[in-house]
């Protein structure tokens, strides 16, 4: 008889084994799940997974956790895997007054690096709840309550307008956190690549999350469930390869500096969407050049397709020759796309483009050399000169702290207004599916202006379609609906 059934109650690796055994077998899923012990499932994975190497087994273990009170920084580099489902704590309904509001790292505290680092984190959170009920009261002021919409939703929808512009002065030190579910597969990859991180707080949420899928989990009072993944996760290591690729493409760096344009990395917002490549083999070194650069993509395709061919192959060969047997090929790797876009704009837009995870994304440094961006309603309130001298002193302190502080802890200090470049590589699908639901009159304005440039040059690329894009001008604004 047909019949679909559905699993509940049993933990993630238990589920992941009955559906190893139920493809490996002539059993039903309730003959297969009622044979399994917990034992029986570690000596299996202990076998087929790790010895075999079967990594899909672990596709059907999703493991859900919660990732709670780290920084903007190490939120960004948990959603930072195409697939994965999650939600990070909207910063719009955060208070950062409170004690612990924003994330000091090991190495600056007790040290006399700390006070001057408490001064500028708590300076910008000042600076946040200033401008906060400043673009509320002019926003009030241009838009009156409509007849009918009631105060609350009001209040609501113009503080959320707000928060649009004041969080500008937020910054990557900020605390949040993040919810996300995925499966083991997933998981151990990510684990493996934040452990790999240069940022010591990264590493460490690494080490966290694998210790915490091998301890008690959180479950209800009448409940008493055994660790998450006990089995699945317990071999994992800071992803080596990613490790030696970074101390590699320094070398290459330092080879290519010499023959980069002046004002290849200028200061400025821009929407790029790259030439034609000469080949794959361009479009990969294009890729690696780029994550270890601050340089646009269209100048990194100049000096790449100057390279000669024996250059290219070198530095692709350098690359293979790093890996292990089980590392998977670098993002660069993922070539062939035509529809490329380098997008630089500010990190608070750069994280809500930073969702759309169908697409290939290669990400740039956080840093305050390519300047900042001031909305427009500052310039209304008469805050033009006090939001851009502020920012250039901001942007000072943290170039100073640079200097006299161990790695790169000052990027915590970096303002959401700051701009940091990344690279976006699509198919016509996924780029078509990005720009119309992020033109959309209830998104943030920056991340607006971003996506309909991209569709301004992929008509250009694409002609004749015009008449079927579905993008929402920037003019169509409807400033209570959020």
């Amino acid at each position: 008889m047909s019949e679909v059934i559905t699993l509940a109650g049993w933990p993630p690796e238990i589920l992941a084994y009955a559906m190893a055994m139920y493809s490996r077998s002539g059993l039903s899923i309730r003959e297969s799940i009622l044979k399994i012990t917990n034992e029986k499932a570690a000596d299996f994975f202990d076998k087929t997974y790790f010895g075999f190497g079967h990594k899909s087994i672990a596709d059907n273990a999703q493991i859900p956790l919660a990732a709670e009170n780290y920084s903007e920084i190490v939120a960004f580099e948990l959603e930072d895997e195409q697939l994965w489902n999650g939600q990070e704590r909207s910063t719009r309904y955060q208070k950062f007054d409170r004690p612990g509001g924003y994330f000091i790292p090991e190495v600056v505290r007790h040290t006399p690096l700390e006070r001057e680092y408490c001064m500028i984190a708590d300076f910008l959170l000042d600076q946040y709840r200033l401008y906060a009920p400043l673009c509320f009261e002019a926003l009030a002021k241009r838009h009156p309550k409509p007849e009918g919409m009631k105060d609350a939703d009001y209040e609501r929808t113009l503080k959320a307008r707000a928060f649009d512009v004041a969080r500008y002065w937020l910054f990557n030190g900020i605390i949040t956190s993040v919810g996300q579910i995925t499966s083991a597969r997933t998981l151990e990859d990510q684990i493996c690549r934040l452990m790999a991180s240069e940022y010591l707080e990264v590493y460490n949420i690494g080490q966290q999350m694998k210790e915490a899928c091998q301890a008690k989990p959180f479950c209800p009072k009448d409940k008493d469930e055994p660790p998450v993944a006990p089995t699945l996760l317990k071999h994992i290591n800071p992803n080596g390869y990613l490790v030696r690729i970074r101390k590699l493409m320094n070398r290459v760096m330092a080879e290519l500096g010499p023959k980069m344009s002046w004002g290849a990395n200028q200061q400025n917002r821009y929407v790029l969407l790259a030439e034609p490549f000469r080949s794959i083999k361009h479009e990969i070194v294009a890729g690696l050049v780029y994550e270890a650069s601050d340089w646009n993509l269209r100048e990194i395709q100049r000096v790449v397709h100057n390279m000669s061919a024996g250059e290219v192959d070198r530095i692709i060969s350098d690359v293979l020759a790093l890996r292990d047997t089980h590392d998977a090929l670098p993002r660069a790797f993922a070539a062939g796309y035509q529809i490329q876009f380098d997008v630089c704009i500010d990190i608070g837009a750069r994280r809500d483009l930073h969702r759309h995870r169908n697409c290939i994304q290669i990400h740039q440094k956080f840093t305050v050399d390519r300047g900042f961006d001031i909305p427009e309603l500052v310039k209304e309130i008469g805050k033009f000169a006090h939001f851009r001298d502020n920012m250039h002193y901001v942007s000072c302190k943290i170039n100073k702290m640079k200097q006299t502080m161990v790695g790169n802890n000052a990027d915590y200090l970096i303002p959401f207004a700051f701009r940091t470049p990344s690279l976006y590589k699509m198919d016509y699908r996924q780029s078509e599916y990005m720009t119309v639901l992020r033109s959309g009159p209830q998104g943030h304005f920056s991340y607006r202006q971003a996506v309909i440039e991209m569709d301004r040059q992929l008509r250009e690329l694409v002609p004749g379609l015009e008449t079927y894009s579905r993008v929402t001008p920037l003019w169509q604004e409807n400033i209570f609906k959020r």
